[in-house]
């Protein structure tokens, strides 16, 4: 028997069993990703909330100030129109 097909065969082996361990190592380290996504993917949906919890009093806060902005700045239009029309009608 020839060495050459005696080592190609060996080679052939060794080169599948390599091969199979590299493919179950990169779907272990897939899984341990996955894993690893997922965590991150609840930690940001939970900084989320948590900023949403903050924000949504200073909205409120923001949205009552430009309100109370606005009814001040009609209320200065008004007592100008009725100043304005006292000051006509005499």
């Amino acid at each position: 028997m020839d060495f050459v097909p005696v080592a190609f065969s060996v080679v052939l082996v060794v080169l599948a069993i390599v091969l199979s361990v590299v493919g179950v190592q990169v779907i272990l380290t897939l899984a341990e990703f996955r894993t690893t996504l997922k965590k991150i993917n609840s930690t940001i949906e939970d900084v989320d909330r948590r900023i949403e919890m903050f924000v949504s009093p200073l909205q409120s806060i923001a949205s009552a100030s430009t309100a109370f902005q606005t009814g001040a700045k009609f209320l200065e239009v008004f007592v100008n129109i009725m100043q304005k029309k006292n000051g006509k009608s005499k």
